[in-house]
């Protein structure tokens, strides 16, 4: 931790040091507050509410977010007593989210669950190693169940989902539970070989034979990228574990081999969007279509959802979040900012410590969705007012026709059932559609636009590029070709098999087997 003398030193803190009570602050709650400060500098902070300060305080993993909170509410109350609303309102959200994962539940025994303070009964902490509370529980058929992995793994995922680091790795919540079903299959691996449960060369092995055999028999054949998922969780336990350099490096070389395989194996997005033969203008004219359609429906209800499902594609065709990011909220992520809806929201990726933060100002051409989905049946004078209610209310952006809230996988099913592709292409989709439009200059463009910053990623969809490149020039020569017969007398001949075979030399399956 710093001295007292060289945290003072910024200039932020000339505004507090002579009023009363400053001089006995503890140097640790100073070192939080200073933290504080310069996480607000950083993301350009004006009035900070409860979500970010809980942002900021499970950033640092050096002590749990609620002494980081109590440490700067400690502060506050001498530097800035009118923040404290903001502190208390990020205290209240980590005991909301505590409530919602671990519901209290009546022991054995018929005794009373204890009580906390406020008189409602203490909720016992998450465990992930504890079955399900579904009733009966999901059959497993390639895997094993948590409390049948060996005691120190365990003890590893509670310390994991605890949020704890291990050997300077950090694991988020979304990926713990991604990693924790891969130990689960692995260990069914060992099993059904009678071998025992332990990251040794030889079982990685049998775990990554069993998985090809898996995916093979799948729908979508062996995909590359699906192996090395797999392989990467358990790589990474295996650094968070501290165990031996032969055994990281062995996964590290097949995570090495894999990615390799992986980056000449056209994803499975790219396929589809080539079955539907979606673009970004081609969703914006689909969402204009079901806005202006929605005037000639006599329902409510389905008015509703033409306006929902037109919002769905506009928005997202121009802001391609991920899943978890898109669930959009009035005054938490979607702010009225200078006559112009803006989308201000963190972006959590998989080898990423901390979120990053992502703003974009949408213009009123696609800020008129949100406008719709507002303002429903209602008069246009009303948006105004509705708008205001909205951000007060911090009322998700869509909700259902009786006012209920919509589940996380809403947005994601109606984008499919609209577009007929998943939610996670919308960022392939922008990448095409610059790379076409503007060549290497549109990947980095669309790099931005899709918050990546990876040079693997730009070196990926560059070359992409050259295969669509490529797929466009044999398209032009073969109908230059067919225009010359055309010249040479050949006009009256059924050439639609060159068609034919031209659309075959383009097919996706051919494309990779040359890059292979």
């Amino acid at each position: 931790m710093a001295s007292r003398s060289s945290i003072l030193k910024s200039p932020h803190w000339q505004h507090f040091v002579h009023r009363e009570g400053f001089a006995d602050l503890p140097t640790s709650v100073l070192a939080i507050t200073d933290d504080f400060f310069r996480f607000i500098a950083e993301h350009g902070l004006a009035a900070p509410n409860g979500a970010d300060l809980l942002a900021w305080a499970v950033g640092d993993s050096s002590a749990p977010a609620r002494l980081r909170l109590l440490g700067l509410r400690q502060a506050m109350v001498i530097c800035l007593p009118s923040f404290l609303a903001q502190i208390d309102e990020a205290i209240g959200l980590i005991a909301a989210k505590a409530a919602i994962l671990t519901p209290a539940k009546t022991p054995a025994d018929g005794s009373e669950v204890p009580s906390s303070r406020g008189g409602e009964p203490a909720r016992p902490a998450f465990d992930p190693i504890a079955p399900p509370g579904r009733k009966p529980p999901v059959p497993r058929h390639v895997s094993v169940a948590p409390k049948d992995l060996p005691s120190d793994w365990q003890d590893l995922l509670r310390r994991i989902f605890d949020g704890l680091p291990g050997n300077d790795v950090m694991i988020a919540p979304e990926i713990a539970k991604r990693l924790r079903e891969k130990l689960c299959q692995f260990a069914w691996s060992c099993r059904k070989a009678g071998t025992s449960v332990a990251l040794t060369p030889s079982a990685i092995n049998l775990y990554e034979t069993d998985l090809r055999q898996r995916l093979k028999a799948r729908k979508n054949g062996l995909r590359w990228a699906s192996v090395r998922a797999s392989i990467e969780e358990l790589h990474r336990f295996a650094r968070y574990a501290g165990l031996g350099g032969d055994v990281i490096a062995e996964l590290a070389s097949r995570l090495a081999l894999l990615q390799s395989r992986e980056n000449v194996q056209l994803a499975l997005k790219h396929f589809e969007l080539a079955r539907t033969g979606n673009t970004i203008d081609r969703l914006l004219d689909m969402a204009d279509g079901l806005l202006a359609g929605v005037a000639a429906v006599e329902s409510p209800k389905k008015r509703h959802q033409l306006r929902n499902g037109a919002a769905i594609l506009g928005i997202y065709a121009n802001a391609p979040l991920r899943n978890h990011s898109a669930d959009l909220r009035f005054g938490e992520t979607l702010f009225w900012e200078a006559e112009h809806w803006v989308i201000r929201t963190k972006i959590h990726k998989t080898h990423s410590r901390n979120p990053e933060l992502f703003v974009l100002r949408l213009e009123p051409l696609f800020g008129r969705y949100i406008d719709a989905v507002l303002l429903g049946d209602h008069s246009p004078s009303m948006l105004p007012k509705l708008r205001q209610e909205a951000l007060l209310a911090r009322r998700q952006l869509f909700v259902l026709f009786d006012g209920g809230a919509t589940a996380p996988s809403y947005i994601p099913r109606i984008f499919k059932h609209l577009s007929g592709n998943s939610f996670t292409t919308t960022r392939t989709m922008t990448h095409t559609d610059c790379a076409v439009r503007y060549g290497k200059q549109g990947v980095l463009m669309a790099m931005a636009a899709c918050h990546q910053v990876s040079s693997g990623i730009e070196f990926k969809y560059q070359q992409d590029l050259v295969m669509r490149n490529s797929v466009a020039q044999r398209r032009a020569s073969g109908q230059a070709r067919r225009s010359g017969y055309d010249q040479m007398g050949g006009g009256d001949l059924d050439l639609s098999f060159l068609d034919d075979r031209e659309e075959a030399s383009d097919a996706p399956e051919e494309l990779v087997s040359r890059l292979r």
